[in-house]
């Protein structure tokens, strides 16, 4: 049987990481969640497990590209969150290595599809 994967959750806010472990949860994966900065980079110094990053932007400042840099060096896809649809964030995220911008609210099916298929590539 093969491990369940580990997605790495960084969020500024408790509760997002409450309905993200709720929606990975039941699709199977474990989350590890990082609820700043800090812990977002703790989380990447023993990163062997994580398969895949969801990285909620909301709340945190342009800090939050470095370890998003981190992700990309290390291999690990990831995708970026935010509340706002927004080509200068949109274009951001993708230039720091997100291999995808979602603007919330977010569907969970269309999040759970796009998770399954990085996780195929990987």
């Amino acid at each position: 049987m093969l491990p369940t994967p580990v997605i790495l959750a960084v969020s500024y806010n408790p509760r997002n990481l409450d309905l993200l472990r709720h929606v990975v949860g039941t699709a199977g994966y474990q989350l590890l969640p990082a609820v700043s900065l800090a812990a977002f980079e703790r989380a990447l110094a023993h990163s062997e497990a994580v398969r895949l990053a969801l990285v909620d932007i909301t709340g945190f400042d342009a800090r939050i590209w470095g370890p998003c840099e981190q992700l990309r060096a290390q291999g690990i896809p990831f995708l970026v969150l935010s509340p706002h649809q927004s080509q200068a964030l949109q274009e951001a995220s993708l230039s720091h290595g997100a291999q995808r911008f979602l603007a919330k609210p977010l569907v969970s099916r269309e999040l759970l599809g796009l998770m399954r298929s990085l996780l195929e590539e990987g």
